[in-house]
């Protein structure tokens, strides 16, 4: 199986006992077409047989599907662990004691402020419900969590918010953001500015550094922030293990809606993304479906718009959460609640102004020495738009471009640099891995061999260059052949090539 999933969220039903005004499924009652509890056992045993981890129960309201408990007690008699997410209103010892004994892992509380601005948002009297549910789940020794969607309106209540968890021993919290979706629609002035980010994640490491609860981002939330990679890897690990590498849905996660919809997550509502439902196959077989999720499943950064498209993290990223980039885009291809693009757009600015070649050089080059293109490029960029013919910048260009992966550009820029210096053997090596990194073998061998033929005594990449792409087309002989010329020329060049020697040696004497 190439794509396995660890977790699901399943909308057990539609109905629900308030009308909050950001709910993205704006839910209200029970539909006539929710899953008949035969149905819904049924999905417990496929849900085990996709060999899930976890799954979590929601709705609409799931305490108001009265059978819900059992659906719990049959997942984890089938070995998948599940949660559920209320709003608190119905929890008493009575729902808090068929949690335990269903086997229901832990119970998260959706709170969205302090009591005024929780109760706009949600049903008078909520907050005050919460509260009581809170001191319920302490007493009955349960396990629970806050889930929080952050606007506008509540956004400065963080900190306030986060003293009340501390008193009322919750032990982990979920950060996410209100998108325009469902009933948000119509409070659309509400949320948030891709510029607020920054200061979500201020106050989530803040917390975090306490260690007294749990932060946990939902994936919307980031991206390629230092202080995001802190809070995700806190208490499970090294930041670099918590690098994010895109949207899971349809990958390692799913959703299910109340009547067996199948789609990669439950806060996509639009019915262009369902794949089928349960009534019509079975949830393995629409799993292993080769064409299933494919929006997301073959989503390449070639597909990308934007900044998305230039980003260094894009084939990464692939513009982040699919539902955020949805619902504030209307397309899957670009994504501007992103930090990373902020800080980006703010370091744009500061370069604007920056009118010293020297310096914008310098800082190019100790970007680029730092791996961080984003910023040389803007830099570079800066200096060709005054001055187009400068080799330096060109061949920077070029090369920045290509760490990008933005191999149209950096072509371009490289096609430029042999237009002034058709000799130029630094803009031949550039174009030949660029062409050969677009399948272009025999077009991208030509380039480097011209790049061998006119670089000097000292510049020996296009060897190591030339013997690469050998080597990534299955050409070994050749590979071999060119490093070795290489190889010959330097003791320098023959210690870092080392490494790709052996490996191409372990090929041919494998073949």
């Amino acid at each position: 199986m190439e794509y396995q999933p660890v977790t699901a969220v399943w909308e057990i039903t539609f109905a629900c006992n308030m009308r909050c005004k950001h709910c993205g499924s704006s839910c209200n009652t029970s539909k006539p077409d929710e899953l008949t509890h035969e149905e819904a056992i049924s999905l417990c045993d496929q849900i085990a047989e996709l060999k899930l981890n976890y799954i979590t129960l929601s709705g609409g309201e799931p305490l108001l599907r009265k059978d819900w408990y059992k659906l719990a007690k049959r997942l984890k008699d089938n070995g998948v662990t599940p949660n559920i997410i209320t709003n608190g209103w119905l929890l008493s010892e009575t729902e808090i004691k068929k949690a335990k004994e269903a086997g229901i892992s832990n119970i998260a509380i959706s709170l969205d402020g302090l009591k005024e601005t929780h109760d706009f948002l949600r049903m008078e009297g909520s907050y005050e419900k919460i509260m009581t549910s809170l001191e319920l789940l302490k007493k009955n020794n349960m396990p629970s969590s806050i889930i929080t969607t952050i606007n506008k309106k509540n956004i400065h209540e963080l900190p306030d918010l986060y003293e009340i968890l501390k008193k009322n021993n919750v032990k982990s919290w979920q950060m996410q953001y209100a998108m325009p979706m469902g009933n948000f629609t119509e409070n659309s002035e509400l949320v948030i500015d891709p510029s607020e980010i920054d200061l979500i994640l201020d106050y989530a490491h803040n917390f975090s550094k306490e260690n007294i609860i749990r932060i946990d981002l939902a994936d919307c939330v980031g991206y390629y922030n230092e202080k995001e990679l802190e809070i995700r890897s806190h208490n499970r690990g090294k930041p670099e293990d918590y690098f994010w590498t895109g949207c899971a849905a349809g990958k390692r996660v799913l959703g299910i809606r109340y009547n067996g919809d199948i789609v990669g997550c439950t806060s996509l509502r639009d019915d262009d993304f369902i794949e089928d439902n349960i009534r019509n196959r079975s949830l393995v077989d629409l799993w292993n479906d080769p064409e299933s999720f494919s929006w997301n499943r073959n989503l390449t950064k070639k597909d990308l718009t934007g900044f998305c498209a230039e980003c260094q993290y894009g084939s990464y990223c692939l513009a982040g959460c699919s539902v955020l980039k949805f619902t504030t885009g209307k397309k899957l291809k670009e994504n501007q609640y992103c930090s990373y693009k902020v800080a980006v757009e703010n370091d744009h600015k500061e370069i604007k102004q920056i009118s010293d070649h020297k310096k914008l050089l310098d800082l190019s080059e100790k970007a680029i020495s730092e791996e961080n293109f984003q910023f040389a490029d803007a830099c570079l960029n800066n200096m060709y738009e005054r001055d187009q013919k400068n080799l330096t910048i060109l061949n920077h260009l070029g090369f920045v471009n290509y760490k990008l992966e933005n191999y149209d550009r950096s072509l371009q820029f490289t096609e430029e640099a042999l237009t002034i210096d058709p000799k130029n053997a630094y803009a031949w090596k550039g174009k030949g891995i660029c062409l050969a990194t677009n399948n272009q073998y025999e077009e991208g061998v030509e380039c480097l061999e011209k790049a061998i033929k006119n670089a000097s005594t000292k510049f020996l990449d296009p060897y190591y260059d030339l013997s690469l792409v050998h080597y990534q087309f299955k050409n070994f002989k050749k590979a071999k052949e060119i490093l070795v010329e290489g190889r010959k020329k330097s003791e320098e060049f023959k210690a870092n090539s080392e490494d790709l020697y052996n490996l191409i040696e372990s090929k041919l004497n494998s073949t």
